[in-house]
């Protein structure tokens, strides 16, 4: 795990040159696992270095959503229900106002009016595809297969199959935001002195002449958090 920030731009923040570097370290993954559960991202907000295969049950529509990402180098979709576990046909990945004849494009946003613009440009991840309108194909494969159960022959139950391949760059951007890297170091900051008071549930500031109570996150940090939309609802 890598975490937002590094030991060297948390102890510039804290004025602790002589600061232990595997301590520090800890103290910012462990703020690294705080925001992205906050904000609900598994992936993270640096996507992966290589791209790497996932699998998703069809939508049978134009439009097929799927986890962030900032690069999205294959498609396969099942074109039969004969089809072998491991048999997918490619399609054409294109980029829109680049390539020609391309059978999908990713996207984000809205289904209806989705934003092709790409992520090295806005900052912000694909999280959809898009069948192209001049492509051999209309729709992705539903992957719904509906049985019949237990003694009544009109009780029946669907369940999803996968059958849309979709290699790519999983993660919210190519490099950290700066926003969350300095969320990462402050709230660091704050467990770091936390620690240093014997996790003590209130503090006192002399230059204020009150006690400041202990928050399970840090107010500024949920704020650019919040502010920055990173926060997405759960599914």
């Amino acid at each position: 795990m890598s975490s937002y920030a590094s030991a060297e731009e948390l102890r510039a923040e804290i004025g602790q040159e002589t600061a232990d570097d595997v301590r520090l370290g800890r103290i910012l993954d462990a703020a690294k696992v705080k925001i992205d559960n906050l904000c609900n991202r598994p992936d993270g907000f640096v996507a992966d270095s290589t791209a790497t295969a996932r699998y998703y049950k069809g939508s049978g529509t134009p439009v097929q959503r799927i986890h962030e990402c900032v690069t999205v180098s294959a498609v396969a979709v099942k074109a039969s229900s004969s089809d072998d576990e491991d048999d997918y046909t490619a399609w054409v990945v294109g980029i829109v106002g680049t390539t020609t004849e391309a059978d999908v494009f990713p996207a984000r946003g809205d289904t209806e009016n989705p934003d092709f613009t790409l992520p090295s440009i806005i900052g912000k991840p694909w999280d959809m595809l898009v069948i192209g309108p001049n492509g051999d194909y209309n729709q992705f494969s539903s992957g719904i297969r509906v049985a019949s159960r237990g003694w009544r022959s009109d009780a029946q139950f669907r369940r999803g199959l996968p059958t849309v391949e979709v290699t790519a760059r999983w993660g919210y951007a190519a490099t950290v935001p700066a926003d969350i890297k300095e969320a990462c170091i402050m709230q660091a900051a704050r467990w770091y002195k936390r620690l240093a008071s014997a996790m003590a549930d209130t503090l006192a500031s002399a230059d204020l002449g009150q006690l400041l109570y202990v928050q399970k996150l840090d107010p500024d940090v949920c704020g650019i958090l919040l502010d920055g939309r990173y926060v997405r609802p759960a599914m």
